[in-house]
């Protein structure tokens, strides 16, 4: 009678797969834990009604460069995404990681997992990331979709939508690290402390131009990638 073979070895890419789907688990219970911020749900509420009245307005075009009014449209709401929105995501997610009690609820769950507080802490990150960029990146991409349904070209929405993914993708974690950043450094006052991180180089740059500021990078940014698309419009 022979003996049992012992258990193979996991391959390389069952390990990487088991390894993105702990993380997606992890991000998703920090997401979990930031659906009752007050600032969150107003984000939530203010991203439906930039993405609502700019759909209407760009239905709403009969006639002139219309592939020009819709850019601009797109243009416009993704501004009030970028900084209403995004500040508004990017406050509460900061409160929520500022609270003790939520962090450490569910940092002990957690780690009676044995996942590691490496783990955790780039967890709560990208979780913090992907919800600020979905909130902007949604109503853009929506935006996008009924430009292409009023006439104007799939070119066009096909160069704009990948773009305008990366615009939030990006602007999702700058603003998800300074939200991280607030919490850890000022925990008592998280907001106070973000607001200072974003503003201060705000008002710095108005004084002196050369400086570099966050919606100053994000502004250029922006225009850029539309510029781009317009080229396939």
């Amino acid at each position: 009678m022979t003996a049992a073979a012992p258990d193979a070895k996991p391959s390389p890419l069952a390990g990487l797969w088991l390894g993105v789907q702990r993380e997606r688990a992890l991000i998703a219970l920090f997401e979990l834990g930031r659906q009752h911020s007050f600032a969150l749900r107003a984000a939530r509420l203010y991203a439906f009604g930039v993405g609502f009245g700019y759909a209407v307005a760009i239905a709403s075009v009969r006639s002139g460069d219309r592939h020009t009014l819709v850019q601009g449209f797109v243009h416009a709401a993704l501004i009030a995404l970028s900084w209403v929105v995004g500040a508004l995501a990017a406050l509460g997610t900061a409160q929520v990681l500022a609270k003790h009690a939520d962090r450490d609820a569910l940092v002990a769950l957690a780690l009676q997992r044995g996942v590691s507080r490496a783990s955790l802490t780039r967890a709560r990150l990208l979780a913090g990331a992907v919800r600020i960029a979905r909130l902007i990146g949604m109503p853009a991409l929506c935006l996008v979709a009924v430009g292409v349904a009023r006439g104007c070209s799939v070119g066009w929405a096909l160069a704009v939508a990948p773009a305008l993914v990366v615009y939030a993708s990006a602007l999702g974690l700058s603003l998800a690290c300074l939200a991280h950043f607030s919490a850890e450094l000022a925990p008592r006052h998280p907001r106070a402390m973000l607001a200072a991180l974003v503003l201060a180089p705000v008002l710095i740059s108005a004084a002196y131009p050369g400086l570099p500021s966050l919606p100053g990078l994000f502004s250029g940014l922006l225009e850029r990638l539309l510029d781009t698309g317009a080229q396939f419009s």
